[in-house]
């Protein structure tokens, strides 16, 4: 008899172990930071390239957003470049580093909006980048 229960004990343990395997297969798989996919950037978010007008581009960085009372007010760095398109604008956003027309510019989220806008690139922003924001 009691090695029948062992048995039965050993048997309940070999198929319950694929079970709890893949559970925590399945549970570190959800952990990995590769499994989440990332938001996408807005242009409030601080790093966000975006470009902006028709038919010529201007590109931008956000470099800082501030909530006020039913707006955002965006802190964007300017660049001194002219891309014919949303693809050459994302292109040049993957550069080192771009020619800067004004370091400092402030807008509207609302306003730029209600124009055509295209957030292009995202990276985080450098310490030289941070120090200029406001």
């Amino acid at each position: 008899m009691l090695s029948d229960r062992r048995r039965s004990t050993a048997g309940e343990r070999v198929y319950k172990m694929p079970t709890v395997l893949a559970a925590i297969v399945a549970l570190l798989s959800a952990c990995s930071s590769e499994s989440l996919p990332e938001p996408e950037p807005e242009v409030h978010h601080a790093g966000a390239f975006f470009a902006v007008g028709k038919p010529e581009l201007a590109l931008y960085r956000t470099l800082k957003a501030l909530r006020i009372e039913g707006d955002t007010i965006l802190f964007t760095t300017l660049y001194d470049v002219v891309p014919a398109n949303f693809d050459e604008a994302r292109e040049m956003a993957k550069r080192p580093s771009l020619p800067i027309r004004q370091e400092l510019v402030s807008a509207s989220e609302v306003l730029l909006l209600r124009q055509s806008v295209r957030v292009v690139w995202f990276r985080t922003l450098t310490k030289a980048e941070q120090d200029r924001s406001p």
